[in-house]
């Protein structure tokens, strides 16, 4: 088995921190109503996808590399469903997609995608 790459390490911390991120914007929409749980709802599907990204770069990888673009992607799409209903600063959404586009690349690179198809959990 192949050392991992260090991109990954990389994809793998940008991605977490992306998602405690959006932990924190969750605890910050909630207002104790309602009204406010379609908002936190956003923010924990966004938390999720980030998460799933950086599990996605662990040195045992439980998907195909594709995958990773895609839930990238995914991450990406839903932060801009959740700005343009209003469940996100617009600021805060596009930090996340340029955060999305930075791991859809990372996951995209060769040396990501050659050691994630060798070494992931079948």
């Amino acid at each position: 088995m192949n050392s991992t790459p260090n991109i990954m390490k990389v994809g793998m911390g940008i991605a977490f921190i992306a998602a405690i991120l959006a932990l924190v914007g969750m605890a910050f929409d909630w207002k104790g109503t309602v009204e406010s749980a379609t908002f936190v709802g956003f923010d924990m599907l966004i938390a999720t996808m980030f998460f799933a990204v950086g599990g996605c770069f662990s040195s045992r990888s439980p998907v195909k590399a594709n995958t990773v673009v895609v839930l990238s992607v995914v991450a990406i799409i839903c932060t801009i469903i959740a700005a343009i209903v209003g469940a996100m600063n617009p600021a805060a959404a596009v930090g996340f997609i340029i955060v999305g586009i930075i791991l859809a690349v990372i996951g995209n690179t060769d040396s990501v995608r050659n050691y994630v198809d060798q070494n992931r959990l079948a």
